[in-house]
C-alpha cells in the first residue's frame, strides 16, 4: 500500500513539473535569441556608423581637388576601397532591419515591414550611386583626357554622389522615425532613447531636405547640427543594446499578448 502511494505521488509530481520546465526552456531559448539579436543589431548599427565615416573621410579629400579626376587617377585604388566600404555600410543598415523585423513585426507588423522595406531601398540607392558613380568615376579618371567633356562628366558623377547621400540621409531618417516610434510604443529600450530617435531623425529629414534646396550644408554650420542628435541615437543605441540588451519585461508582454491574440 505504501508502495503504490509513493509511485501515485513521484507520478503526480512529474506530471505537476514537467509543463513547468517545458515552459521554462522556451522562455529561457526566447531570451537567449533576444539577446543574441540586440548584440547584432548593436554590432551593425557600429559597423553602419564606422563604414560611413571612413569611406567619407577617404573620399572627401580626393574629391574635393581642384584637378578631382587626376586626384581619383592617382588613388584610383584608394576611391575603389571607399566605395566598396560605403556598400558596406548600407548592407549593414538593410541587415538590421531584417534583424529587428522577427520583434517589431509582432505588434506593428505593417510598420515593421515598412521600416525593412526603406532600408532595402536605401542599400539600393547606395549601390547605385555610391557603389556604381564611385566606380564610374575610378574608370572616367583612367581613361579621361583634358579635354571639357571629362571635367564635366566627371562634375556630374560627383554631383550623383552628393544627391545620393542626400536621399540616403531622407530614408535614414524615414526608417528611423519608424524604428525610434516602435522602440517608443514597445518599451524595447528606455523611453529617453527612443525619444531622442523622435528628435534626430526628424532633424536629419529637415537638414537633408534644407540641403536638397540649398539653403544648408549638410558639412558645416547649421546643415550640420542637425546630423548631431540622430547620430547620438545611433551611437547610444547600439552602446545601450550590447550592454543592456532589449527590455525583457517588454518583450515577455510582447510574447503573452501574440499568445493569446
Amino acid at each position: 500500500m505504501t508502495q503504490t502511494k509513493t509511485n501515485t505521488n513521484e507520478k503526480e509530481t512529474k506530471m505537476t513539473t514537467s509543463p513547468i520546465r517545458t515552459q521554462q526552456r522556451p522562455m529561457k531559448e526566447d531570451m537567449n535569441q533576444y539577446r543574441r539579436t540586440a548584440v547584432l543589431v548593436g554590432a551593425l548599427f557600429l559597423i553602419s556608423t564606422a563604414t560611413f565615416i571612413v569611406s567619407n573621410v577617404l573620399m572627401t579629400p580626393i574629391l574635393g581637388s581642384p584637378n578631382f579626376l587626376a586626384a581619383v587617377a592617382d588613388h584610383s585604388q584608394l576611391m575603389i576601397a571607399a566605395t566598396l566600404i560605403a556598400l558596406i555600410e548600407g548592407t549593414a543598415t538593410a541587415g538590421l532591419a531584417v534583424a529587428l523585423y522577427p520583434i517589431l513585426k509582432r505588434q506593428h507588423p505593417a510598420l515593421a515591414l515598412g521600416y525593412a522595406g526603406v532600408r532595402i531601398a536605401e542599400l539600393a540607392i547606395a549601390a547605385v550611386g555610391f557603389g556604381l558613380g564611385g566606380l564610374l568615376l575610378v574608370t572616367l579618371s583612367a581613361t579621361a583626357t583634358n579635354g571639357a567633356s571629362s571635367e564635366t562628366l566627371g562634375t556630374l558623377l560627383i554631383a550623383l554622389r552628393h544627391w545620393t547621400l542626400m536621399l540616403v540621409y531622407v530614408y535614414t531618417a524615414l526608417g528611423g522615425l519608424m524604428l525610434s516610434y516602435m522602440l517608443l510604443r514597445n518599451r524595447l529600450v528606455p523611453r529617453w532613447l527612443a525619444v531622442l530617435g523622435l528628435i534626430g531623425y526628424p532633424a536629419l529629414l529637415l537638414a537633408a531636405v534644407l540641403d536638397m534646396l540649398g539653403i544648408v550644408d549638410t558639412v558645416a554650420g547649421l546643415g550640420l547640427v542637425g546630423l548631431v542628435p540622430g547620430g547620438l541615437f545611433e551611437f547610444i543605441l547600439p552602446i545601450w543594446l550590447f550592454a543592456k540588451g532589449f527590455n525583457l519585461t517588454a518583450l515577455d508582454r510582447m510574447r503573452v499578448a501574440r499568445v493569446s491574440g
